[in-house]
């Protein structure tokens, strides 16, 4: 019989506590078969091991005397404060003091959550993860997120760009046992209640979009959470911290990506470009005055490059690059 799963948090602070009591120079044969009971006990207990091995090639480079102190001093107070030493510990050892300050700067504008998130995507990549439920997530280009399984809920916490999600309900046969818990996923502006569906969500700087491919969701907004917004499929809407937009229709390439490819349907080559440039590192612009014709077509994500050699070759449009990361569009 399966184990139901554990608390997120509580198994990353004991992963965390394994490490340095490890790690210490004091560990004996006692502590080391203590370790193996732990880590065999649990395949939450594994996961979070294989988190902590990923990091111990940069944990390595850092001097005894800087990690072991910040180690051991977070083992005395709170969970969240924990999390943040260890990590400044990991970015300090991979970069030094000016990393460490960068880092320190980069907290401050909320830049670090997504780099440190325990999945992610980086410019033009995409990632499928099994979650422990059995449900499916698609992260999208440059995106982030952090998970919470326990005994009452499953949290997805999206901290940038776009994923898509496919619940255990939804994959599952018909007739199969349904989980009790809430499946909810939180974004900046407030959270998206799975009703057994398939859905896309997209962060913005000032709001959500969500998109219904299958059945439907439940929105409520941040500021206003006794108010629930049911989105059903082949729509979409815009969640704000204060409210929910009418839902409209679903743009016909909602979840299309996941497939590699970019549906246009008389759209503005503004919103193509600005589309495209998610998967492409480097500048990718075009000229503004052309930014109003309208494109139709469908376009490789994976390949940028062959998809801006379509647009030229399909559209009165030229190539300018000063190099490989710094691309226009102009007219011909």
């Amino acid at each position: 019989m399966t184990a139901p799963p554990r608390d997120d948090a509580a198994v990353r602070k004991e992963a965390v506590a394994w490490y340095v009591r490890l790690c210490s120079g004091s560990a004996g044969d006692a502590d080391r078969q203590a370790w193996r009971r732990w880590h065999a006990a649990h395949l939450d207990h594994q996961r979070a091991w294989q988190r902590i091995e990923a990091m111990r090639a940069t944990l390595r480079q850092a001097p005894a005397e800087i990690a072991s102190p910040l180690l051991r001093a977070r083992l005395a107070t709170g969970g969240q404060a924990r999390r943040q030493v260890l990590r400044s510990v990991l970015l300090l050892a991979s970069t030094g003091t000016a990393g460490y300050l960068s880092y320190q700067a980069a907290r401050q504008h909320g830049l670090v959550q997504p780099m440190l998130a325990d999945y992610r995507t980086g410019v033009g990549a995409q990632r499928r993860v099994m979650l422990p439920d059995g449900s499916l997530l698609v992260l999208n280009t440059g995106s982030a997120v952090d998970l919470r399984y326990d005994a009452a809920q499953r949290r997805v916490r999206l901290l940038n760009g776009e994923i898509l999600v496919e619940t255990a309900r939804h994959r599952q046969a018909p007739g199969a046992p349904v989980d009790p818990r809430p499946f909810m996923i939180d974004t900046a502006q407030g959270t998206v209640r799975a009703l057994g569906t398939r859905f896309t969500v997209r962060q913005f700087g000032d709001h959500a979009q969500v998109a219904v491919l299958d059945d439907a969701v439940e929105l409520r907004a941040a500021r206003r959470p006794a108010r629930a917004v049911i989105v059903r499929a082949g729509q979409q809407a815009r969640l704000t911290a204060s409210g929910v937009e009418a839902p409209p229709q679903a743009d016909d390439s909602a979840g299309l990506w996941q497939s590699g490819s970019l549906l246009v349907n008389d759209r503005s080559l503004g919103e193509v470009v600005a589309e495209l440039a998610r998967y492409r590192r480097g500048r990718l612009a075009c000229d503004p005055r052309i930014a109003h014709m309208r494109i139709s077509g469908v376009f490789p994500l994976a390949d940028t490059d062959r998809a801006l050699l379509l647009l030229v070759q399909s559209f009165p449009l030229r190539l300018r690059s000063t190099t490989r990361y710094w691309v226009s569009l102009e007219a011909a």
